[in-house]
């Protein structure tokens, strides 16, 4: 989904955030969303990160401080993805966010 992290998806797929876990953005982290997808800007590091459709609306969740199932339903709905995918797929990618330190996770 971003596309940096490439290598990072050969790694095993990280335990699935709990019911409870809530992110935000990192307060260097500027965000743009448009109609394809997200472009990420971490003014600290001064990296800049981009993902397609579906990573926009996992960032889009976590930073509204979504469930995980919230952000699973959205994507499934949209895309017709079964939401155990889903769920993988969004876990890894919340994974990858948090260790660039885009995503601040909190214990809700």
């Amino acid at each position: 989904m971003i596309n940096l992290f490439r290598s990072v998806l050969r790694t095993p797929a990280p335990e699935l955030p709990g019911p409870g876990l809530r992110f935000r953005a990192a307060p260097d982290v500027k965000a743009s969303l448009h109609s394809d997808g997200v472009v990420l800007i971490h003014t600290g590091k001064g990296t800049v990160f981009s993902a397609n459709r579906v990573g926009a609306m996992i960032w889009d969740g976590a930073t509204r401080q979504w469930t995980i199932e919230k952000v699973v339903r959205s994507i499934s709905d949209a895309f017709e993805i079964p939401a155990q995918t889903v769920r993988q797929d969004a876990a890894m990618f919340l994974a990858q966010l948090e260790a660039e330190g885009l995503l601040i996770s909190d214990a809700g």
